[in-house]
Parts: structure tokens; sequence; C-alpha cells
């Protein structure tokens, strides 16, 4: 019997935690069920497994009482305390919750009191005026809900989030735009973009300035703005016309650095800051940080005075996620990121050789070269490498090495692993790489643990590319048991990557630290099939960082000579490029 996945049991989770807030049920309930769902998510062993083995509890936020109901979704298909408010609460009421205005409890009220049970019947509630006989509503509220319901039918589902790539070019900009003006002051971008979250919401811009009116009224009269949302003197939020939402808010240059860190979130990352706050008798807002006995105040202009305050370092942006960076930065053992500007070449792109590629291979020696890398592996798709072509490619990367030398043009490969686990290349074209990359382009239901573990045990293949094989916003990655491929690359010496395409980002942030941790070299790639991609790496950087990777840990921050693999590579030559 196939064990139900880390996403199904969540959804479970965060579903019984809706249905117990449309209950009034203790906040603390709710909050435990939906950090559990998260931590469930992100993990990269099967949490059905770990359940049925009594090992849940190792997970942070999962006790013996959340080990149990997953137990029972394994074993009865759901949670059975899921199951008796599912028959008693009709489902669209928790839709009804997602409506701007309709928090659990007014949702709650209009099912029970007006007998509003469907998406349907709320929008002719709202038509016929009949919210606001409920104390607390009004025509606001009915035409929101109005909106809203419009909305909904007329836009992707709400859990299509906008991808990272295409939300973090158009908010830098705005971000340097508004600097540019003369009552600016201070300006920053702040939430999920600061932190470099893969797929993102709004775009929040946090700001200072001496005429805050003057900088939110130039905002709302930028060229690509196509809808004031709201407008005041010192927030407004806009709509671009690529369709991004804007939300900007000038705030007191005295506690700039308070309400950034406030604003950049996470929320769990929040909370337990507040939390472990209060046991040490401080009370941490957006406005402060007050000491509780003395009535000492601190705001600040500077972040990293705020995490000082509170007795941690300063906690880089990309880490906060509750997930361990609170602890670590307590006892000043916060690892020095991976940046961008360590990176000294890119392991896997794509030419003209490649029916889907854009540049030549001479032009992405050169764009590579302006980036300022040493080395770039042409790793063209095997099978437009057929019939003798692979071999005029390498004649074509011979001469070019002749005349860009010292820059290092490798002579690569993308091979497909195939529904059997076999290459689509042969081991003696393999053995004259430079760089072998294996992937998973179809039939991802087939096996795929054993068909990627089969490719690492190939002694010519160096690295994984996209592992997972996801489209964020298209399709799931393949179900992979994320345990055994990490003992295996450990095993072999291969590495596995984070490809920097922005609708991959694959392997996802809490994969790649498990994979970092446990000893796996990691590259980070642009997968560039077109100059504009290359770039991307930007983002496969921040990705790293989020799962916590040092240069260390990423391998193609190193030069090509202690990379490069001898004509017939040994396991034990591989295992030498893990993590330093």
């Amino acid at each position: 019997m196939a064990l139900p996945t880390n996403d199904e049991i969540a959804a479970q989770f965060e579903l019984l935690a809706d249905l117990l807030e449309l209950e009034a049920a203790e906040p603390f309930r709710v909050v435990a069920y939906r950090r559990a769902a998260q931590r469930m998510r992100e993990s990269a062993a099967s949490v059905a497994q770990l359940a049925l083995d009594g090992r849940a509890k190792e997970l942070a936020g999962i006790g013996s009482t959340i080990e149990g109901k997953i137990v029972q979704i394994v074993e009865d298909g759901q949670i059975a305390a899921l199951a008796d408010r599912r028959a008693r609460i009709p489902e669209d009421v928790v839709r009804f919750m997602r409506l701007p205005g309709l928090g659990p409890k007014t949702a709650a009220r209009i099912w029970r009191e007006l007998g509003v049970s469907t998406l349907e019947e709320l929008g002719a509630a709202a038509a016929a005026q009949r919210l606001r006989g409920l104390r607390g509503l009004g025509a606001k509220t009915e035409e929101r809900v109005l909106q809203a319901l419009t909305t909904a039918r007329e836009r992707p589902p709400a859990d299509v989030r906008t991808l990272l790539g295409r939300a973090l070019g158009p908010l830098l900009a705005v971000v340097s735009v508004l600097r540019e003006h003369p009552a600016a002051d201070l300006v920053s971008e702040a939430g999920s973009v600061r932190r470099r979250r893969e797929t993102v919401r709004d775009l929040d811009v946090i700001a200072t300035a001496s005429d805050p009116p003057a900088l939110t009224r130039y905002f709302t009269r930028l060229a690509w703005v196509v809808e004031v949302v709201a407008h005041g003197d010192t927030k407004a939020t806009v709509v671009s016309n690529e369709g991004l939402r804007f939300d900007l808010r000038v705030v007191p240059p005295e506690s700039f650095g308070n309400l950034l860190q406030h604003f950049t979130g996470s929320k769990q990352h929040n909370v337990a800051l507040r939390e472990d706050a209060v046991r040490r008798g401080l009370s941490v807002s957006e406005y402060g940080v007050e000491d509780v006995e003395s009535g000492d105040v601190l705001r600040s202009r500077d972040e990293e005075a705020v995490y000082e305050r509170l007795g941690y370092q300063w906690i880089p942006p990309e880490l906060r996620e509750n997930a361990g960076e609170l602890e670590a930065a307590r006892r000043g053992e916060l690892p020095k990121l991976v940046e961008l500007g360590d990176l000294r070449g890119d392991l896997h792109a794509h030419s003209t050789w490649s029916a889907d590629g854009h540049h030549t291979i001479e032009q992405l020696a050169v764009l590579c070269r302006e980036r300022g890398y040493e080395y770039v592996a042409i790793t063209d798709h095997s099978h437009y490498l057929r019939e003798g072509r692979l071999e005029t490619q390498w004649a074509e990367i011979e001469a070019l090495n002749a005349r860009l030398a010292p820059f290092r043009l490798l002579r690569g490969v993308e091979v497909n692993i195939r529904a059997d686990g076999t290459l689509d290349l042969a081991d003696e074209w393999l053995a004259q790489c430079e760089w072998v990359v294996a992937s998973l382009h179809s039939a991802f239901d087939r096996a795929p643990t054993e068909r990627m573990v089969a490719a690492m045990e190939n002694p010519h293949v160096d690295c994984i590319g996209h592992p997972s094989a996801r489209k964020l916003n298209r399709r799931p990655g393949a179900e992979l048991d994320l345990e055994r491929v990490i003992a295996t690359a450990v095993e072999t010496g291969t590495c596995l990557e984070i490809n920097s395409q922005a609708d991959r980002l694959d392997l996802r942030d809490t994969h790649a630290r498990a994979a970092g941790e446990a000893g796996v070299a990691i590259v980070v790639s642009s997968d560039a099939h077109r100059p504009r991609e290359l770039p991307s790496v930007e983002l496969g950087i921040a990705q790293a960082r989020r799962a916590w990777l040092t240069r260390e840990h990423v391998l193609n921050t190193r030069p090509w000579a202690e990379i490069a693999p001898p004509p017939a590579l040994s396991r034990a030559r591989r295992r030498s490029r893990a993590p330093r």
C-alpha cells in the first residue's frame, strides 16, 4: 500500500486547523496544527513512515498527539477529528474565511445565523443586502464580498502564487525608483520577497520619508501603475501593468529597523521571537522593544540593533522561517551563507546544439566570462547529440578553449534517466565527458527514486539535475524517497543540483539543507537556454542561502582544478567533492 505523501498529510492538518477556527477552538491548537503542517511539507523524509516507526516526534512541532493523527491518516485515510467536523461544517464555509473582511468568526456567523453555506448563497446574500443585518457588518463588507467573488471567478486559484523570479526584478526596480525621490530617506523591500521565498504574494516596500504623503502620492502615479487599490498619507497599494500588487508603507524613521524586521517576517519567526522575548521580560512590537520592568523602549533605524537588543546575532532574511535560526543566533553560531560572488563557474548550461538553446557556445562562453566566471560546462541534451554530433561539438569546444584561455569550456552533457533507469547515452561517451548531469524529464510517476539511485551508481554521472523535476505552479515534483537519494549521493559522491530556473528552484530549500547537512556537494546552476537566464543563479543562490548552505557546501565556488575528475573517476575521488 502506498503511503500518503507529506503534502497530502499536511493538507489534512491545515483543513483541521481551518475547521477548528470556525468552531472558535483554542488558538494554540490551531497554531500547533498549522506549524506541524508546515514542518511536514518541508520534511525530506516520509512523515507517514516516520509516524509508523514512532519517529515523527523528531520533527519540530510534532508531538505524540499529532503523530497519532498521522498514523490515523495512514491506516484510515483521514484524521478522525477531521472527519467529524467535515460532516457538520459545509465545505464552502471554509472558503468564506479566505474572502476580504471575513475571518473565521464572521464566516461562522454568516453560516449559522443566516443559513448561508455555499459561495453562491453568499453572493446572493451580499447582493440582497442581508449581510448588513449582522452586527458589525455593513454595506462595505457586502461590496468587498461581491468584488472578491467576482475576482475569484476571473483569476487563478488562491494557491497559485507569483514566482520569485517574476516578482524580484520589478520590486527591486520600485525600491530603486523610490530611493531617488527627494522626500525618500530609507527604502527596502520586505515580506516574503526579502526572504527570497520561491513564490510570493504581495510585494512589500518599507520606507521612511521627510514628506510621507509626497512619497505615497509619487508611488501611486508611477507610469506602470494601472490601479490604485488604496492611498493614504503613509500607506498605498497599487497594481502594476504586469498584474503585480505592491504595498508601500512609510514608517517613522526612528522605528525603521523595528518595522523592517516585523514586515520581513516570517510570521512563524516573529511569533517565536516574541514568545522568547516575553520569557526574558521584553515585549516586542513593530514599533519597538520594551523592557517590561523599566518601561524603556528601544526604537531603532537599524535592524541589527533590534536583534542585538533581543540577544541574537543579526539573522539574514533568508533564514527567518523558525527553523532553528533563533537558537543558532542566540549561540552566535549562524553560518556564513554562500553569496552570489562566490560562484566560479556554471555547471549546467545549454547552447544552440540543443533545439531549445538560444545562444551559440561562443556567445555563452563570452557571457559567462563577462560575469567573472572561470569555466562553464556545455551540457546540451544528449538526444540532440547523436549521429556524430557529440564529437563535432567537442571539436568546437576545443577550438574555442584555445582562443578563450584561460577561460575554460567543459565537455559536458545532460543525459535523460529513462523509465527503466538506464541513461540515454552509452558509457563509452559519458567516460569522455568532463561533466555529466543526469536528469528526470519524463515518466515522473514510474519508480523515480530507483531510477535516480541507478543513475548515481553510474561512475560517470557527476550530478543529478533538478532532482524532483517539479515545475512551480504547473506540476508537483516526483515523489522521491529523499532520505535514500541523499544517502546514495553521499555513498557515490554524486552532487545534487539547485536548479536556478525561476519555475524550478529544485532542490527546494529544506531538501537542499538536508543534503548539505548529510555531506552532499551542492551545485548551483543556471540551466540557461538563453542569455537572459544566466543571471537566474541569483535565485539559486537565494535558495542555497535559505538552505543554510555556505561557500564550502557549493561545489562550483571552487576553481575547476579542484573539481576536475580524472579520466577514470573512482568513488573515493568523487566523495572528495563533499563539503569541506
